[in-house]
This record gives C-alpha cells, structure tokens and sequence, in this order.
C-alpha cells in the first residue's frame, strides 16, 4: 500500500472498530520475514513486542529499501504504515520526515499506548539511525 491509500482507508473509517479492522487488515500487507533475519543485530530494542528491521541502501540511487516483521498484529499495522512513508527515500528525506505526525494525522491515537507508543517511537529511531 502507498501512503494515499493508507490515508484514505483511515479516512473513511467511521469508528475506532473500523480503524482496528483497516490496522490489522494492513498489517497483511507486510511480508513476513523469514526466520534467518530474525536475529539480534535485527531487532528493534525497546520494544514491548518482538520487532525486526533490516534497511538497504541502493548505492546507486541512494534510496533506501526496508524489511520488517514482528510477532504482534497491530505492530505489524503500524510498521506497514510506517515503511510506507519511508521506503524509497534517500537518507535525508528520512531524517526530515516526522513520522509520529504522519501516524498521528491517521489517528491512530488510541492504538497507541504507552507502551505501544515507546515501540513506534524505538522502530522511528531505529529507521533514523540506521539511514544515516
């Protein structure tokens, strides 16, 4: 999914259920990876669910290219949505984007507990640091 078909699928949700419902029917979206890449040097820390992240830079181009995976349903929502807003930019095209806004514009909000929040923002950091 692109990020204008993220938006529009949560703009047309009426309801905290159907937000849920687009959520985990996005989290499909993201394929999942294969047990060899969930390893340490891949996981993200500082979060409460298992989450891995692996970032590839194309040397030719400069634009960076992400794979990521975790064990929970929502977190895997948002890292599909998240992936979305940073796949195939370069390096400072990411560290310029705010992504806990562009997360917030979808409002998801109420997904985003405490501790799902220090999660989101972990995978955020990760992302940062890993393409700089």
């Amino acid at each position: 999914m692109n990020t204008n078909e993220i938006k529009d699928t949560f703009n047309q949700c009426k309801s905290k259920e159907e937000s849920f419902r687009a959520l985990v029917k996005i989290s499909k979206t993201l394929s999942r990876l294969d047990t060899d890449f969930k390893i340490e040097v891949n996981a993200v820390t500082g979060c409460e669910s298992q989450v891995w992240l692996l970032a590839q830079e194309d040397k030719e181009t400069g634009l960076w290219h992400f794979q990521a995976d975790s064990d929970a349903k929502l977190i895997r929502g948002f890292l599909a949505i998240i992936l979305a807003y940073v796949e195939g930019l370069n390096s400072d095209q990411i560290q310029q984007l705010d992504l806990l806004s562009q997360l917030k514009d979808l409002n998801l909000e109420a997904y985003l507990t405490s501790s799902r929040n220090n999660g989101i923002l972990a995978i955020i950091t990760r992302i940062k640091e890993l393409t700089q």
